[in-house]
């Protein structure tokens, strides 16, 4: 390498001003129909130590290929004397 070919370099301490805002907006509208028949057996053994009220909401969500959607919306809500976590999923293909 020959330094002569090397590139120009400025270095500078000024302010860079400006920059740009950006703001994304969705607007969604769900229709499900569901017919369902769904029977749980569960047992459940707990042992909890907290302070104050908690509420989650996991969801996981992927689509492959074409014509494929997978949506997961999860919600929670908490007050002094409740907590609530609520989950919706939807997943479809062509």
């Amino acid at each position: 390498m020959i330094i002569s070919d090397l590139n120009y370099l400025e270095n500078t301490s000024e302010e860079v001003l400006g920059g740009f805002s950006f703001t994304a907006t969705k607007n969604v509208n769900i229709v499900a129909n569901i017919n369902e028949t769904l029977v749980i057996k569960k047992n459940v053994t707990s042992n909890v130590v907290l302070t104050g009220n908690l509420a989650t909401a996991e969801g996981q969500a992927t689509a492959f290929g074409n014509n494929t959607i997978a949506e997961v919306f999860s919600f929670t809500n908490t007050d002094s004397n409740s907590s609530a976590a609520n989950s919706f999923s939807v997943s479809g293909s062509n």
